[in-house]
This record gives C-alpha cells, structure tokens and sequence, in this order.
C-alpha cells in the first residue's frame, strides 16, 4: 500500500510538473505581449494546472 501511495503520488507530481512546464514556456514566448493578454494566457492554463493539482 505505501508503495502505492508513492508511485501515486510521483505521477501526480510529473503531470503537475508537466502544466506549469507547458504554462511556462507559453509565457516566455508572450513575454512581449501586453499584462492583459498575459493574464489571459495564465487564465487559459490554470484548467490544466488545476487538473494536474
């Protein structure tokens, strides 16, 4: 059960690492782009985030 548990929760812990990653590289190719719009493309990504949370 405890190794159950852990190999869980390091799958939890790839796909979490697996969104920001993706949220990340998005945000350094909008980095020219207006607050707004980045805080729309947060918004967009925070589905994934949540998800992988």
């Amino acid at each position: 059960m405890k190794q159950a548990m852990k190999t869980y929760a390091e799958k939890l812990m790839m796909k979490t690492h697996a969104a920001v990653k993706k949220y990340q590289l998005a945000q350094e190719m909008h980095k020219e782009e207006p607050l707004v719009q980045q805080n729309m493309l947060y918004s967009r990504y925070l589905i994934d985030m949540n998800e992988a949370l």
